[in-house]
């Protein structure tokens, strides 16, 4: 018994072929299966061609939940007639019996085929900021981790909470590896008191894929904003994209006439807490020569 599969991996979706030889030309009535193993749920793989010749030929289609790391049927019996029948030429029934699993002549022994019907789901959400508050111009990685190691095209995102307008942190990095890494570099208007992303369904392919080595299309669904391995839930960051915008300019100098050597004290109100680097200057009108 062997495949024509070539020796990989395969996933949801993908076809296992299997043929069964025979000692001399066999007939084949109804639709004879061997049960293959398949983890928690053996399968039947169909028989679909190859009546009056030597080789007859079974397929199956791997579902989600299939797994084997080394394909095989299960049992030396696992060839099952199915009220059908298997005869030679002269009406005499074929002889089911198979090789042990593993042993010589059965599928494992020839081949190398992996099964994977599981497909990668997201496992946790986080961020590699530090926690603390980020303002317009710095930039947010997200990482996704995923159950196992995924291979990506195109450019994925993942869409954050920002306020009014929502932003997408788009794919840098990670394919072939369990983690991704997208960014998003703040703009002004961006604000959250708590980062997260907007909502389950927040991971977009965007045109491209998220797979594994099988071919199994990653599940994208993400945990609830706040849930347990979202970002809110590992990282506290605020991101401030909100301008200090001045509000008012005023004197303490109560009213009245100044001349030479009085001081001017002059105030700058800003909507937001400001810190200061270095000597900004005010420039005051004094006529003809004005000064700061």
């Amino acid at each position: 018994v062997i495949s024509t599969n070539a020796d990989g991996t395969y996933g949801i979706g993908q076809t296992i072929t299997v043929e069964v030889g025979f000692s001399k030309a066999v007939t084949v009535t109804g639709t004879p299966y061997i049960r293959l193993e398949m983890g928690t749920t053996d399968r039947n793989a169909t028989y679909v061609s190859g009546s009056s010749t030597t080789s007859l030929t079974f397929t199956y289609t791997i579902a989600a939940g299939d797994t084997n790391a080394d394909l095989d049927y299960t049992t030396t019996t696992a060839l099952n007639l199915n009220s059908g029948t298997i005869r030679d030429q002269w009406g005499t029934n074929a002889t089911l019996t198979l090789a042990s699993p593993g042993a010589l002549y059965s599928i494992s022994d020839t081949q190398n085929i992996v099964v994977d019907g599981s497909a990668p789901t997201v496992v946790a959400v986080s961020s590699s900021n530090a926690n603390g508050s980020y303002g317009v111009g710095d930039v947010i990685t997200v990482q996704v981790t995923f159950s196992e190691a995924v291979t990506v095209t195109g450019t994925p995102y993942i869409t954050l909470e920002m306020g009014t307008t929502d932003r997408n942190a788009s794919y840098v990095s990670g394919s072939s590896s369990t983690t991704l890494t997208f960014t998003h570099t703040i703009v002004a208007g961006d604000t959250n008191a708590d980062l997260d992303y907007t909502n389950t369904s927040a991971l977009n392919l965007n045109g491209g894929t998220i797979r594994d080595v099988a071919s199994n299309n990653a599940t994208l669904t993400l945990a609830t904003p706040g849930a347990t391995n979202s970002i809110a839930d590992n990282q506290a960051i605020v991101v401030d994209g909100t301008l200090p915008t001045v509000l008012a300019v005023s004197s303490s100098n109560a009213n009245g006439t100044y001349g030479l050597g009085d001081t001017i004290t002059v105030q700058v109100t800003f909507s937001e807490a400001v810190t200061v680097t270095g000597t900004p200057f005010i420039t005051l009108e004094l006529g003809g020569v004005d000064k700061n």
